[in-house]
């Protein structure tokens, strides 16, 4: 009986033995298996404390949350919070903000100046940060959340005012979101204030030229002034860009046409150019602009590279009878109007409305010689059913008898006070 409970006894011991060495390899080994979410732990605290987690978004809504693509040169600043997902030996994600002291702080893992950086600079940043602090872990780092600001937009825009706007627009965003610009306002010369110093903004070489640098991000505190037009010509037709231009940089008609994306190519680079220059008494000269000297006919033809502009000057360049699918929104409005220039497209808008959006005819409008020059080039005789389309030119020529019953209507009353003093007299 001893005998048995004693072998019983050593069958025991080797038993205990044997469950303490299990229980010391599955401690061992919890210290070297890759650790989840639940025990990722570095000196007994967690790497990322649940503190820290609580604002980070679900995994099943990361998705749909990060639909912010900044581009590599977005200028970061106070208020961005980013998110970096985390897998691998870490299987986690956090959000982490600038402060109001331009630092990112990241968790058990230190801090980033970011003063001066754009995303591209920060991003790198991040990665050097986390890659020196967590080894055998794969991460990716996007922008979560643009700070939000607002943004003051006054002059010629049709809503002036605040604009609520974020870090990731730029400023022909926040234009269009105060309204736009009207008729009246340039888009050459915007002036974009921030802290003191003024940057410009030309969204019409932006258009043509697909320049970043001339329309820049916003930033908190920035306020955006657009002035009103100020020498400037109008120039329709066959152009890529038809529209109004401001000439304080230049005065040559081939480097105007180049900065608003050059000649369409249905242009009919063998017809002259139709330019209507305003006179100092109110009146406007129609003018023939040749491409080549050896399309001269006459000595009031004018050579393209010899033609300097004028304001107020309305240059129409023609097409070939094909088809030109119109790029513009617009319906210009030209010649003997109060206020010449493009007008927004509207359906269902007669000519009269046109005109009116255009300040109403002058006293020496030809309203019955009026015609409409589609953007096929060809032209059709004004009519009150006619149908405008975008990138029509509507233009009211001037009479040209006005000149003589302005002598006429002088002279007339010339006469009769010289009557009535005769008549006084001889009495």
């Amino acid at each position: 009986m001893f005998r048995t409970l004693s072998n019983f006894g050593f069958l025991s011991l080797i038993l205990c033995f044997g469950l303490g060495l299990e229980l010391l390899a599955q401690r061992t080994n919890a210290q070297v298996r890759s650790p989840g979410t639940e025990d990722f732990f570095e000196g007994g605290q967690r790497v990322f404390p649940r503190s820290v987690q609580q604002g980070s978004p679900r995994a099943d809504r990361l998705v749909l949350d990060v639909n912010t693509q900044a581009p590599e040169d977005y200028p970061v600043g106070p208020g961005d919070q980013y998110l970096v997902n985390f897998w691998g030996r870490v299987e986690d994600n956090i959000l982490v903000s600038i402060n109001s002291e331009g630092v990112l702080f990241i968790p058990r893992i230190g801090v980033i100046d970011t003063d001066g950086m754009n995303y591209g600079e920060l991003r790198a940043a991040m990665e050097k940060a986390i890659g020196d602090s967590l080894r055998d872990v794969q991460f990716t780092i996007s922008l979560y959340r643009p700070r939000e600001f607002r943004v003051f937009v006054l002059g010629s825009v049709n809503r002036p005012g605040p604009v609520r706007a974020s870090a990731t627009l730029r400023a022909s965003e926040i234009v269009a979101m105060a309204g736009g610009i009207p008729s009246i306002g340039s888009s050459q010369f915007i002036e974009l204030r921030r802290r003191g110093e003024v940057q410009r903004v030309d969204l019409t070489r932006f258009a043509s030229l697909g320049d970043f640098s001339l329309n820049p991000f916003v930033t908190d505190g920035d306020v955006i002034f657009v002035p009103n037009l100020s020498d400037f010509v109008t120039i329709t037709g066959a152009v890529v860009s038809p529209g109004t231009f401001e000439i304080r940089e230049t005065r040559n008609l081939s480097e105007v046409i180049q900065r608003l994306g050059g000649l369409s190519v249905y242009a009919d680079r063998a017809s002259p150019f139709r330019l209507s220059r305003l006179q100092s008494d109110g009146t406007r000269t129609q003018i023939q602009v040749l491409q080549r000297e050896d399309q001269r006919r006459t000595d009031r033809e004018v050579l393209l590279e010899s033609l300097v502009l004028q304001n107020g000057d309305e240059i129409f360049i023609p097409s070939t009878q094909l088809l030109i699918p119109s790029k513009s929104n617009s319906v210009f409005v030209t010649g003997a109007v109060r206020a010449p220039g493009a007008k927004p497209y509207q359906i269902s808008t007669s000519v009269e409305e046109y005109i009116g959006f255009a300040g109403g005819l002058t006293e020496r409008a030809n309203f019955s010689s009026a015609v409409v020059y589609k953007a096929d080039g060809s032209s059709i005789r004004l009519s009150p059913r006619l149908s405008v389309e975008p990138g029509d030119t509507i233009y009211i020529p001037e009479k040209t008898f006005k000149f003589w019953q302005d002598h006429v209507s002088l002279v007339s009353t010339f006469i009769l006070l010289a009557t009535q003093i005769i008549v006084f007299s001889g009495r």
